[in-house]
């Protein structure tokens, strides 16, 4: 099960993909620290699930890992902003699973994807900006040719964002075409709650 779970950690390296997405933007900075909730949406922190699922050493030199990556991490963001943040990863119990939660003190730009023609053939763009609430999410269509449907099952959330003057959280699936994370409204949820306990 520790192999099956090597993309959970292969997947945490696509954190700094939203970094790029959103760029430092002036705010209101609180100087409150963060401290992530246990559990989110009914999954537990990545570096706890390992030793709950089983206290070895090979599962608690898992659990390790991603509160070092998670850590160092949330350092980064910190410095990035010039704000209090926190990242941390959650994965299901038989991490078929998992996401990474950010958070920050401060204001972020909104998120943008890039321009695609309409006339390119396919029934959907292949990057899709939706609203769900007071949650934004980029949303991943696959290739679907005009004459064809684009079901739910082709589509699956990037990353979702909630912003407001002083305060953002960003939440990433980790790992594709994973069917917990196909319907945004599941992550906007997600997202609300983790503005609920921090904010």
């Amino acid at each position: 099960m520790i192999a099956a779970a090597i993309g959970l950690a292969i997947g945490a390296i696509g954190v700094g993909v939203p970094w790029l997405l959103t760029a430092h933007d002036s705010g209101i900075v609180s100087g409150l620290p963060l401290k992530a909730p246990d559990t989110l949406g009914g999954v537990d922190k990545a570096d706890v699930q390992p030793v709950k699922l089983k206290d070895d050493f090979a599962h608690r030199q898992f659990a390790q890992r991603n509160a070092t990556n998670d850590r160092e991490n949330t350092t980064r963001i910190s410095a990035a902003y010039g704000a209090p943040a926190v990242v941390q990863t959650y994965t299901a119990v038989d991490f078929s699973h998992s996401f990474t939660l950010t958070a920050i003190r401060t204001h972020a730009p909104a998120l943008a994807i890039a321009y695609e023609d309409k006339d390119n053939g396919l029934a959907a763009p292949t990057n899709e900006l939706r609203q769900v609430g007071d949650v934004s999410c980029v949303l991943r269509n696959n290739l679907t040719p005009l004459d064809e449907k684009l079901t739910p099952d082709k589509t699956s959330v990037f990353l979702c964002q909630r912003t407001d003057p002083g305060f953002t959280i960003q939440l990433k699936p980790l790992g594709d075409d994973t069917k917990e994370y196909l319907d945004p409204t599941v992550c906007a949820a997600m997202i609300d709650e983790a503005w609920t306990k921090l904010h």
